[in-house]
Parts: structure tokens; sequence; C-alpha cells
């Protein structure tokens, strides 16, 4: 195999393999049993049955999809189909030039 074939074929395994382990990258680390040295006092610190100022509910939010949904997967497609476009128009001018069609 040529040099050039065999840098094109680690090239999309690359991007294959990136396009694999995106998610894996973008997730946050949310280790569980982690103490973050915050204690709480054993006693009660206020008298009366509820809080002094109820406040209201958090309003939720719309959660956006996160940027790697959004830029990196649509970005990683167009990319791939771009190679293999490539990859095929490169195969077929090369065919073209060795061979010679005879009708």
């Amino acid at each position: 195999m040529k040099r050039v074939n065999r840098l094109v074929i680690f090239t999309l395994v690359s991007v294959l393999m990136l396009a694999i382990a995106a998610p894996s990258f973008a997730k946050q680390d949310t280790s569980e049993g982690e103490n973050t040295g915050t204690t709480l006092s054993p006693a009660q610190i206020s008298e009366g049955e509820g809080p002094a100022v109820p406040a209201p509910p958090p309003d939720e939010k719309n959660v956006d999809q996160p940027w790697t949904a959004r830029f990196i997967y649509p970005t990683i497609v167009i990319i791939t189909i771009l190679l293999i476009i490539g990859l095929v128009v490169g195969y077929n001018r090369g065919v073209i030039r060795r061979y010679k069609v005879v009708s």
C-alpha cells in the first residue's frame, strides 16, 4: 500500500475515533461521595415552624443542547462526507489515468 493511502486510512480512523469519543469528553465528572468540606450544625438554629421569609420556587430554565451536539457533530459529519467524496473522486481519476477504455 502506498504511503498516502496509509495516511488517509489513519486519518479516517482517527476522525472516527474522535467522533465516537467526543460525548465522553464532553461529560462532566459528577463523582458521588466527594466531601466538599461543608458540615451541618446538629442543633436547630431558629425557633418556629417555617423560614423567616418564604422563598419562591426556582424557575426551571430550558436546557440548551451542549455545544458538542450543536457544532462538533455536524462538523465531523460534513468533514467525513467531504473526505469520502474526495477519496471517490481521487480513486476514479487514478483509475482513468492508468487504464484506457476500449470501445
